[in-house]
């Protein structure tokens, strides 16, 4: 066998099987001997002895080097491929290899600069790829995104140690990142005995693409590819042009891995390779030849521009590619010459780009976004050049869009008619096209909002994309002057509701109360009108709703109204506006929409009356949204509430996510909660040390402080709940200082606006709300009190005392009276007989019952609505608890009950 295998590697055997004579085979051994470093293994020779063996030995530099310049290469192939989970794991590998290769480095007189350069070129390759990203450009997924960003955090902090060395080659012109090629390094003179960069068996990148690796000779700077290692180590047989084949032995270029193959041995025919290179060179790609073709025609005629759109709006709903439906649109608009025509491709340019995305579900994306608001503006600027072309809006009316264009046309052939009797024709005759001005606005507005809820809040992209809602709200405004030229009150009123929709929770400085008045001195009521604040956009748009017909605009301005005035604290202007409507009564048959409104109108204003210092006011707007605190995003649109022991209603919860307001908008719930049980404290401590604990005020703030007090040990306060629950222990003991401690070191100050005012007026009540308390306990054990002592407990003036204890005495809360000349409460105690601590029990008893009675007289009510008998039409079944045909009422225990105020 091994007799058989070296004839066949002999001259003889080459020539009875390639059919060529000459001493190929000695040329062949003495390139071999030329270059002893260059074996390949032959899988048709095995050999038995040790001797024969040749074995490559590489310096360590040699391997080092090659393992980066391989890892570099696969990263190059895998951002082209755009694969950034492959690109990310080989980037750590890069990092290992290069600290595997530090005593190389140190050796060689520091890091080479191919090293550097492929870390300038993935930065910038990362840059790229995120920006394109950004603007929708290129579609990732989860895992790929993620990676990328990982990737580039990676590059950030690596790149860190290549700064100055990039600056170097930069300024020395050997940056070159527009190639996505290796540099050669200037500071080595490594050169891979392979070319490969370490790997045997890697192909050269520009193979297949019919620029490298043909045989043609070319080649880069390391020397990689086919082309490269035939020039510099051996002859091309090819040059003879007579298939001499002198070096057809030594060609390792097309030696494998496995051995010699059949390409080693086959003779090129680098003229067809070349011709080959060329033509693809010289051939232009198909999309170019179609740019080429519309730039090279001329302009259309006007029967030519209509049968084409008629053409282009007949593929609408059709199966292809939406974006070049749009591009066609594009370039037709630039080919129409009058004002109809055109506006009839932008209604159609309009409704293509909100068609890209219908079936997605998501967002238009910026970039296309920002191109439907040019051309929905540039619909209002040809509405505006003409005063006889018209929308059709929601008009049962026929296009006629082409006459004027038609009849210009013939205008121009035919000579003979005037130009005045042409323009009699036309111009007065109304031209409509097919479009609602209106419901391009609303779409756009609905399609930015969802995007907010797309991008991070906490980034600065979502920034810059709310920055864009000026742009809205300007074609907003343009679109009312448009609809108030035409006189359709109809779409009058819903821009406005638009605009209003986009500025009434917008904040403006000088229209805050709290610039306008001293620090301390108090909100006085005096008897100014409601809207004596100065005109603002808000109240111009209020103002006309107010007088326009419809409940809900109506509902949905009032609501805006107050809301705005709650956020720039004139806080009597809101309540007074909101309790003359008698909305509340009503509220509970609007929409959802409206309902939500109102549900954050409430809540700002028991912030705006906090702020204020009326705490029993912020404690009646907000008790009511907090007697469901397990309900409180959704009662407010600020998300869902994921509970535990329930079952997930996957409908219910999109619903939900739908009608979520941004995040610009939303209300700090921790600031809510705080608010409130602040207010309820202030009610709820008096209460407990003048009655105990048979009357309550609040029901939440009396469980949590129940909880609190159960507690074996209490540490130290972490959470809102918890320093207020220390806070009103401390006020319960007439520590007004501790409590006041706690309430300083709530979160929320860093987000309440005038914080030092407010902080103030809380100081204050708390002195007063510890004074009132220690008088309610400690004041039946004293005979008299001197006043000077209270106001060094208290720090507190003598006139705020009397005050206090004034109001107390008139209320029966402190059995005293004052002793001027001593400057004392003289206190009388008086024990209180049997026969009126039966009274007392009896005037609560009956109190009891007449609240149990409004109770049920409301859910008897609620059960004769229109909504009980919705609901119940929608479950299809009887409720038991709606059984109220007899005359009598009863009790949730079954008993009678006779009395009610009603």
């Amino acid at each position: 066998q091994a007799c058989c295998v070296g004839h066949f590697l002999t001259g003889e055997g080459m020539s009875r099987f390639f059919g060529a004579g000459g001493d190929s085979a000695s040329d062949s051994e003495d390139s071999y001997q030329e270059n002893p470093t260059k074996i390949v293994e032959n899988k048709f020779y095995e050999s038995s002895s040790d001797d024969e063996e040749k074995r490559e030995v590489r310096t360590e530099k040699d391997k080092r080097y090659g393992e980066l310049k391989n890892t570099i290469t696969n990263m190059k192939k895998s951002m082209k491929a755009g694969d950034w989970n492959k690109v990310s794991d080989d980037f750590q590998k890069f990092n290992k290899q290069i600290a595997k290769a530090k005593n190389v480095f140190k050796k060689e007189g520091g890091i080479p600069a191919f090293v550097s350069i492929h870390y300038a070129y993935l930065r910038k390759n990362v840059d790229e790829a995120k920006t394109r990203h950004k603007k929708g450009e290129t579609k990732m997924s989860r895992t790929n995104s993620k990676s990328l960003n990982q990737l580039g955090q990676r590059v950030r902090k690596e790149i860190r140690v290549y700064e100055k060395e990039i600056q170097r080659l930069e300024s020395e012109g050997l940056l070159n990142l527009e190639e996505a090629k290796e540099e050669k390094d200037p500071d080595s003179d490594f050169d891979d005995p392979l070319g490969g960069g370490g790997d045997f068996a890697q192909e050269p990148e520009g193979e297949g693409e019919g620029e490298e690796g043909e045989g043609e000779g070319k080649f880069d700077d390391e020397g990689e590819g086919e082309g490269a290692r035939d020039k510099e180590e051996f002859s091309d047989w090819s040059e003879d042009g007579e298939g001499e084949g002198e070096s057809s032995g030594s060609d390792v270029g097309e030696m494998s891995s496995k051995g010699i193959t059949r390409d080693f041995w086959v003779k090129k025919d680098t003229i067809k390779s070349e011709k080959k290179v060329r033509e693809r060179k010289d051939r232009p790609r198909t999309v170019k030849e179609k740019k080429e073709k519309k730039e090279e025609k001329t302009e259309l005629s006007a029967s030519a521009v209509i049968k084409r759109l008629k053409d282009i709006e007949d593929m609408r709903g059709r199966r292809g590619d939406k974006r070049a439906y749009v591009e066609s649109l594009k370039m037709l608009l630039t080919k129409a010459k009058k004002e109809p025509t055109r506006l009839k491709i932008q209604t159609l340019l309009a409704t293509a780009f909100f068609d890209i995305t219908l079936s997605t579900g998501k967002a238009m994306p910026v970039k296309l976004w920002m191109e439907c608001a040019e051309i929905v503006g540039g619909v209002m600027d040809t509405l505006n050049k003409d005063d006889m072309l018209k929308l059709s809006e929601d008009d049962d009316v026929d296009e006629n869009y082409e006459l004027r264009e038609l009849e210009d046309e013939e205008k121009e052939k035919k000579e003979k008619k005037s130009a005045e009797a042409a323009k009699k024709d036309t111009s007065n005759e109304i031209i409509y096209v097919r479009g609602n001005l209106f419901s391009f606005l609303s779409r756009l507005s609905s399609h930015f909002s969802q995007s907010l809820h797309e991008v991070d809040e906490h980034d600065a992209s979502y920034v810059s994309r709310l920055k864009d809602e000026t742009k809205l709200v300007v074609l907003i405004a343009r679109c009312e002057k448009y609809y108030e030229q035409l006189g359709k009150v109809d779409f009058i009123i819903k821009s406005k509701l638009l605009h209003l929709s986009h500025t009434y929770y917008s904040y403006k400085p000088e229209f805050d109360m709290f610039k306008k008045k001293a620090v301390g001195s108090g909100y006085l009521m005096k008897p100014t009108s409601i809207f004596s604040e100065e005109k603002s956009k808000v109240y111009d748009l209020v103002i006309y709703l107010y007088q326009a017909e419809g409940a809900r605009s109506k509902t949905i301005a009032l609501l805006s109204h107050v809301y705005h005035y709650c956020i720039h604290n004139r806080f009597m202007e809101a309540r007074n506006l909101l309790l003359m409507s008698h909305l509340q009564d009503v509220i509970h048959n609007a929409d959802i929409d409206s309902r939500i409104l109102y549900n954050r109108t409430l809540a700002q204003l028991g912030l705006c009356a906090f702020r204020n210092g009326h705490y029993g006011a912020a404690l009646d707007c907000l008790s009511e949204l907090h007697a469901y605190p397990q309900r409180i995003k959704e009662l407010l649109a600020q998300g869902v509430t994921s509970q535990r022991y329930h079952e997930r209603n996957l409908e219910k919860e999109k619903l939900e996510r739908m009608r979520e307001y941004p995040y610009h908008m939303h209300m700090n719930l921790d600031m809510l909660e705080a608010v409130n049980l602040i207010s309820a404290m202030f009610a709820e401590i008096p209460n407990l040390a003048k009655h105990g604990k048979r009357k309550v005020i609040s029901r939440s703030f009396r469980k949590q402080y129940d909880l609190f007090k159960k507690q074996a040990f209490t540490g130290p306060p972490e959470s809102t709940r918890q320093l207020i629950m220390g806070a009103s222990e401390a006020l319960a003991g007439g520590d007004w200082e501790k409590c006041y401690k706690y309430i300083s070191n709530l979160r929320m100050w860093n987000l309440m606006p005038h914080k030092e005012e407010v902080q103030a007026r809380l100081q204050k009540q708390i002195q007063q709300s510890s004074l009132q308390i220690y008088l309610l306990i400690y004041g039946p054990q004293y005979c008299s009190i001197d006043v000077k002592q209270l106001c060094t407990m208290f720090s507190m003036t003598p006139a705020a005392i009397n005050k206090v204890a004034s109001r107390m005495m008139l209320r029966g809360e402190l059995l005293g009276a004052w002793d001027q000349p001593s400057g004392c409460i003289v206190m009388h105690n008086e024990e209180v007989s049997r026969l009126q601590g039966t009274a007392m029990l009896f005037a609560e008893k009956v109190s009891q019952y007449v609240e149990m009675n409004e109770r049920l007289l409301d859910l008897r009510n609620y059960y004769k609505t229109s909504d009980y008998q919705r609901n119940k039409e929608q479950k299809g079944g009887e409720n038991r608890r709606s059984n109220y045909s007899n005359k009598k009422s009863y009790s949730w225990k079954g008993q009678m009950s006779r009395t009610s105020r009603y």
